[in-house]
């Protein structure tokens, strides 16, 4: 009886582990997907900087992004990296958002707010265990 239960719970304890690591996996491709992008369109913004329109575009994706990550199933394994995600999701917007009111002090600076929160969210993924790959590995 005793060997059945210390059975059953290696086995809980293993497909756990598992389903842990397949979420985490999840969220990665998710937050990778979302990073990515939001960089991509950060570097274009900061090199047209006073092009309105494309700020206007770059605001509506950005407000997507982030109303995607915020409501994505977050992992207790990488909880403590979400929030800048949803920092650097945010500033990328914020940018935009100065960009088309003409501020471009204040966007450029909420492009550097997006540069190191992106930076401390690859950090914070890889102190969990979980890094995010480069978007230089990818193919």
């Amino acid at each position: 009886m005793l060997r059945r239960a210390l059975l059953a719970a290696a086995a809980a304890t293993a497909l756990s582990l598992t389903t842990s690591e397949a979420f985490a996996g999840s969220y990665l491709d998710r937050a990778s997907m979302l990073i990515d992008g939001s960089m991509r369109d950060a570097r274009a913004l900061r090199a047209r900087l006073t092009d309105k329109e494309l700020a206007r575009v770059v605001q509506l994706v950005a407000e997507a992004r982030s109303k995607a990550a915020s409501k994505m199933d977050v992992p207790a394994v990488v909880a403590k990296a979400h929030p800048h995600l949803l920092l650097t999701l945010s500033h990328v917007e914020r940018a935009a958002n100065s960009a088309m009111d003409g501020n471009l002090k204040v966007a450029f600076e909420h492009l550097e707010g997006a540069r190191r929160e992106e930076t401390i969210f690859r950090a914070a993924l890889k102190e969990a265990g979980h890094p995010l790959p480069d978007p230089a590995d990818k193919s």
